[in-house]
Order: C-alpha cells, then structure tokens, then sequence
C-alpha cells in the first residue's frame, strides 16, 4: 500500500491541531475510539461493519499501519456494499458540528459513486431512528489521501449521529479509512443576497445608442433596490437593430461593457448580460460578468447555438466556466443552452449555487413555465432568467422550482432576497424514512460510471 509511516505522522499532525486549537478554545472529538483501537477478538471497538446482505458483502478487516490502526474494506465484485459505522450520542439540536474523515481507495474507478461517507441524524441515542441523512460531500485531496468534510447543524429531536462510512459497485476496489473526528463548532454565517432580473423589450426602430440607453436606465432602476447581481437579457445591445453582425459586434471590454462597468461600479452590484462579441475574425455570443468594481471577472461564450445563429456566422464556444463572487459561485448558461440539460449539471459539477440565465425568450408560455423551474429543480439551484422577446417573463427561482419573482412588463424589474445556505429537504428522498437534501444527493447518486453514452455521436450510439 502506499501509506507511508511518514504520512501517518503527517496526518497525526493535522488531526491534533485541528482537534485541539480552534482560537483559544478546545474541541474535543466526539467520535468514540476515533483511532480504531481493536477489542480480543481484533474488532474496532465502538465500531460495527454492516452489509445488507451476507453474499454482497466486502471483505471488512482493521488493519495496522506505522504506529496506528485504519478500517478497510475490499470489494471482491460488483455487487459488493457494505459499510463501517459507529453511534455518537448526546448531539444538541440546533447546534453546528463538523465532520471529517481521510480515506484511500485502490482500484476505484470512480471514487464519487463507490466511496461515501454519510452522517444520519437520529432521534433515539442508539442510532435507530433516523431523521436526516446527509452525505459529507466536501472532498479535497491531501498527499495522496482525500478528505471528506461536512458541516451540519443538528436537527430538531436530534438525540444521536451515526456515521456510516461506506464501500460500495466496485469490481475489486478497497478504502482504507482513518482519522474521523465529529466536532461541535460555531455556526456559519448564512449567505443573503438581493438579485434583479430584468425584462426589457426594445423600442422600434432600434439603434444600438437607444439599446445602450434602455439598459442604464434600467440599471438605474435596479440600483435602486441596493442588488448584489442584476441579470440583463441576451444580446440587448444589438437586438432589433437591423444591421449585420459585422456591424453592431463589439470588442470586450468595449464601448457597451464600459457603460455597463461604470453602473456596477456606481451601484456595487454584479451585472451579467450577453452581446455579440467580436474576437478577430470570429463572432461569438458571449456572456460577460462585471463586478462591484466595475471590472470584468469573466465571459462565457454560448457553447449550444440555435441553427439560425449559426447560419448568421456566429462561433460556438467550447468551455462551462464557473465564477468566484464575494457571496458564492455562480454559473451562467444562455438561451438555448437552457434547452440543453447538460449545460446546467455541469455548471453545478462545477460547484455553482447560483445559474445566471439571460436568454431571448420561449414563444410557448406553457413550455417556458415548465423549462425554466426544471433546470432550478433538477439540480437544486437558485435560477436567474432575463427575457426580452416572446411572452416569457423574466424569473428568479429558487431550488424547488417556487418563482419567488417575475416580471412580464416592457420595461421591468423583479427582486428577490435568496438565501445560499438554506437546505431544502425531502421526506424520503432516496434515503429511506429520513429527510435528504437534493443538492448533495443529487451530485452523490449520479451514476458517471454508466454515462459513457454522452461521449460518443449519435450514430455510434444507433450502430
């Protein structure tokens, strides 16, 4: 194996000054035998290995390593699951605790679906009842071990955790698992944000100057409800201006993203939009994010273009960029894009918390209803549209596919406050009689190892 006594001591390192400094104060690690000390009969005591069925389940042994011991598992085929677990007892409702534990896995292929570790809140002291279950879905890599790490807030009539660290669907993988430590911490903060969305249509006959002069107005109005974003619709620089690409393209930055800087910066809000953007030779249909500051920290071009806007000599682009804000990630899909539900599940692969959605508009009411709260549910997002043509109305909308705003006006705008870190649950979602959360289990239980599919064309995929 490739742990190394060196790595033990390293790791030892880590776990004693996490454990034991946090400001001035201790923490002390609730987890009971956290170091998988063995009774006479070589069993970790305080630990407990589960299989739903004895023909499914791995190989589960403790084993010893420089001055320590780790729990190991080793599948011997597919159908293989099992689990470690142990029953902390005494939790505080309402109270915040942090877990995390380092594992290594060999002959893993895909370490996202085979590899978990799940914290299941319950409300009797041994671990029987469970009220919530919760993957720990923060996963960073340290040498050549990785961390999973979670910070929860006990529920209501929680009395007990009990951690379940899990193997399982590998052909002849294993894990070794060590160091778990559950600590009660201080709660974080919640991220509240103000967004606008906006809903502009253009006034005929169209000229870029009344377009760029239509958008500052309607950024002076949306400044005026204090925003940390306003999303612009797609391409409203040019829109309804009847002269060619060539013509109305424009540089980034350039004389449109200037005027848009300026009003970020006068209202220290963040301003996404779409324009036509003029790269040499090429055209694109690129998204740009200004911040606070008024600077451009990003672009997005438009990877799924409509037939027409490829008939018009527009290049699609090739990347989903996901981008850092001082209140969370965001991801922007545009337009079409949105018909596409890769384009989303990607962005939120990426880690986005917010999707950023300037688009033309849906001429169906009924299908744009349904599409714009699919791509929210589906991967659990807050989701910001911006219209301009059609009878869509711009909408924010949150996780549940609720439209928390909207605004069908010729000149609107629709706000809403969202909160980043509220947890929207369900009872029985995929964990059983507890509640689950579908922005963790919806990334946790996708199945990457069977989409092959997706990389091949589609008359491969016929043959």
């Amino acid at each position: 194996m490739k742990t190394t006594l060196r790595l033990c001591t390293a790791f030892a390192c880590v776990f004693s000054l996490t454990t034991f400094a946090e400001g001035q104060q201790t923490r002390r690690n609730l987890i009971p035998n956290p170091d998988f000390k063995t009774d006479a009969n070589g069993k970790p005591v305080g630990w407990t290995f589960w299989s739903p069925r004895p023909v499914i389940a791995p190989e589960a042994t403790v084993v010893q390593q420089g001055d320590g011991n780790l729990l190991r598992m080793k599948a011997n085929r597919f159908a293989c699951y099992g689990k470690w677990t142990t029953v902390v007892p005494d939790m505080r409702p309402g109270k915040s605790y942090k877990f995390r534990v380092f594992y290594e896995a060999e002959q893993v292929d895909k370490e996202d679906v085979s590899v978990a570790a799940i914290i299941s809140w319950c409300k009797d002291d041994s671990g029987q009842k469970p009220l919530q279950r919760d993957y720990a879905d923060e996963v960073s890599a340290v040498d050549e071990w990785r961390l999973i790490a979670r910070t929860l807030q006990a529920p209501k009539e929680a009395q007990s955790v009990k951690v379940e660290l899990v193997l399982r669907w590998t052909d002849e993988g294993s894990v070794l698992w060590r160091e778990p430590e559950l600590v009660e911490v201080e709660p974080r903060p919640h991220r509240k944000i103000r967004v606008v969305t906006t809903h502009i249509k253009p006034s005929y006959p169209a000229t870029i100057e009344k377009n760029l002069k239509l958008m500052g107005e309607i950024l002076d109005r949306a400044g005026a409800e204090k925003p940390d974003v306003v999303c612009l619709s797609e391409n409203f620089v040019d829109r309804g201006v009847r002269l060619s690409l060539t013509e109305t393209s424009q540089t980034i930055p350039g004389p449109a993203t200037e005027m848009l800087c300026q009003k970020a910066r006068r209202y220290k809000t963040y301003v996404v939009t779409t324009l036509h953007e003029r790269d040499r030779d090429l055209i694109y249909n690129t998204a740009v994010l200004i911040n606070r500051k008024g600077e451009i920290i990003g672009k997005y071009r438009k990877v799924h273009l409509a037939t027409a806007e490829g008939e018009n000599g527009v290049t699609p682009g090739s990347e989903y960029p996901v981008f850092d804000t001082d209140f969370g990630r965001v991801g922007i899909l545009t337009c079409w894009d949105n018909w596409f539900v890769e384009t989303a599940r990607i962005l939120r692969l990426k880690g986005a918390e917010l999707l950023l959605f300037p688009i033309a508009g849906d001429g169906v009411p009924g299908h744009w209803d349904v599409i714009s709260r699919a791509r929210a549910i589906d991967n659990s997002v807050y989701l910001v549209s911006s219209n301009t043509v059609g009878d869509s109305p711009s909408r924010i909308i949150d996780p549940t596919g609720e439209v928390l705003a909207e605004t069908p006006e010729r000149f609107g705008i629709a706000v809403a406050d969202i909160d980043l870190d509220r947890e929207w649950r369900v009872y029985w979602l995929s964990v059983g009689p507890a509640t689950g959360e579908a922005k963790s289990l919806y990334i946790k239980e996708r199945r990457p190892d069977t989409y092959d599919i997706f990389s091949t064309d589609v008359l491969e995929r016929r043959e």
